[in-house]
C-alpha cells in the first residue's frame, strides 16, 4: 500500500512538471519548483528521470552579470524535446479525418487530412492504411509512445465500441481492433471529443483551483464533459454531462438548436458548408454584417442559458469552459452575453453563479486534451 501511494504521488508530481513543461518555451528548476510547489530536490530527481527518458532539453543558461552569486553552478533552462519519442492523434469525430503526428515537445512532423468522398468505413480504412507508411517513414528513429483515437460519442471500453448519432456508421466498428489492423500494433487511448477536450484544462485541476470542471463545446455538434476532483464522470453509458442531447422548451435538442448549421441558417447561409472553409466564412460574415452577427450570436447564448441552467442544477460546476466556434470572431463577447442570460434565469434565486472561462484560440483543446492524456498513460507505463 505504501509503495502503490508514493507510486501515485510521484506520477502526480511528474504530470505537474510535464503540464507546466508542454506549454511552456524553457523554465528553470526553481520555476518548476515555485510553480509546483515542490522543493528543489524533488524537482531535480523528476528532471532527471525524465532526462533519462530523452524527453527532455537542458541548455545552461548565461549568468547574469549582476549575480550575487558567480560561482555557483549555472541554472538550465528545461525544455521538452522531441527528438527521441512522439506521439499520433487521429481524430475520427467528424466526417473528414485528421491525423496529426507530434514529437514529444508538440513540434509538427506529420499532418494528413482525408479528402476523400464515398462511405464513411471503406474511407477510413483506406485513409488508415494509406497513412501507415507515411507516419513510419516521419518518426525516422523516434518511438511512437500511443496514439490518441478522437471518437464523436462515447466510447465503450469492454466491446471496443462507439455509440453516437453524428456518425452512425461507426456504431459497432471495433475502433482498436481496426486501428491494429490498418494502422499497426501501438498502444491506443480511445475517448470521445469532448472527454479529450477537457483534459487540456488540468491546470485548472492540477492547482485545485476548481472542484467540478464542465466542458462545453458547440461547433458541428453541440456536447459536454465533466471532472470532479481530477476525476472524469462518465455514468452508466459513458454519456455524463452532454447536454446537447437533452430537450428544452422548444421541445427539440438544444444539439438542434445550437450548432453551426443552426446558427448559419439564422444567416440564411446556403448548407451545408465544409469545415476547412468554416473559419474563414465565420470571420467574412462577422466583418461584413456585424448587426446580423451580433444578434445571431445573442440569440444563440439565450438557447445556451437555458442549456447550462439544467447543468447548473444537476452537477453545480464551479468552472465552465465554454468552447464555440461561431463565437471565435467576435472573442470574449458570446460568454458574456451567456453569463447575463444565465443571471437572468437565476434572477430572484440565492445562488452563486460558476465562472465561465472563453476557450483560448490556437492549438484545439481536443488535440491538447489527447496529449495530456497520453502523456498521463506514458507515465503510468514508466513508473510501474
Amino acid at each position: 500500500m505504501k509503495s502503490l501511494a508514493l507510486s501515485s504521488i510521484r506520477k502526480q508530481n511528474l504530470s505537474k512538471v510535464l503540464d507546466l513543461l508542454t506549454f511552456s518555451p524553457a523554465l528553470t528548476r526553481q520555476d518548476l519548483a515555485d510553480a509546483t510547489a515542490l522543493s528543489q530536490m524533488t524537482v531535480t530527481n523528476l528532471v532527471e528521470l525524465l532526462k533519462k527518458q530523452g524527453v527532455l532539453r537542458l541548455t545552461p543558461m548565461q549568468r547574469d552579470e549582476g549575480s550575487r552569486h558567480p560561482q555557483g553552478r549555472k541554472a538550465d533552462a528545461i525544455s521538452l524535446s522531441g527528438e527521441e519519442k512522439a506521439w499520433l492523434i487521429v481524430n475520427i469525430s467528424s466526417r473528414q479525418f485528421s491525423m496529426w503526428l507530434l514529437g514529444f515537445d508538440l513540434a509538427p512532423l506529420l499532418e494528413l487530412h482525408d479528402d476523400q468522398q464515398g462511405e464513411y468505413l471503406p474511407r477510413l480504412e483506406s485513409f488508415l492504411q494509406e497513412s501507415r507508411p507515411k507516419v513510419l517513414s516521419a518518426l525516422q528513429s523516434r518511438e511512437l509512445l500511443g496514439v490518441a483515437i478522437v471518437t464523436p460519442g462515447p466510447y465503450e471500453i469492454s466491446s471496443d465500441t462507439v455509440n453516437n448519432q453524428r456518425l452512425p456508421q461507426l456504431n459497432g466498428v471495433r475502433v482498436k481492433e481496426l486501428f491494429r489492423r490498418c494502422l499497426g500494433p501501438y498502444e491506443y487511448y480511445v475517448d470521445e471529443d469532448v472527454k479529450f477536450a477537457v483534459r487540456a484544462f488540468s491546470d485548472l485541476i492540477v492547482l485545485n483551483q476548481c472542484e467540478v470542471l464542465y466542458y462545453l463545446y458547440i461547433g458541428e455538434g453541440v456536447g459536454g464533459a465533466a471532472v470532479h476532483g481530477g476525476n472524469m464522470l462518465r455514468g452508466l453509458n459513458a454519456t455524463a454531462g452532454d447536454a446537447g442531447h437533452l430537450t428544452g422548451r422548444a421541445c427539440s435538442t438544444f444539439e438542434s438548436r445550437l450548432s453551426t448549421e443552426a446558427f448559419l441558417r439564422q444567416l440564411d447561409v446556403p448548407l451545408p458548408v465544409s469545415a476547412e472553409k468554416l473559419p474563414a466564412l465565420l470571420e467574412q460574415l462577422a466583418r461584413e454584417h456585424p448587426q446580423r452577427y451580433t444578434a445571431a450570436l445573442d440569440a444563440m447564448a439565450a438557447v445556451t442559458a437555458e442549456m447550462l441552467h439544467g447543468v447548473l442544477w444537476l452537477l453545480d460546476p464551479t468552472h465552465i469552459i465554454v468552447d464555440c466556434v461561431y463565437a471565435r470572431p467576435v472573442g470574449d463577447a458570446f460568454v458574456q452575453a451567456v453569463e447575463g442570460h444565465l443571471s437572468r434565469l437565476f434572477q430572484g434565486e440565492t445562488r452563486l453563479l460558476p465562472q465561465l472561462i472563453p476557450c483560448e484560440p490556437g492549438v484545439s483543446s481536443v488535440l491538447r486534451g489527447a496529449v495530456s492524456v497520453l502523456q498521463r498513460a506514458w507515465l503510468e507505463r514508466l513508473l510501474m
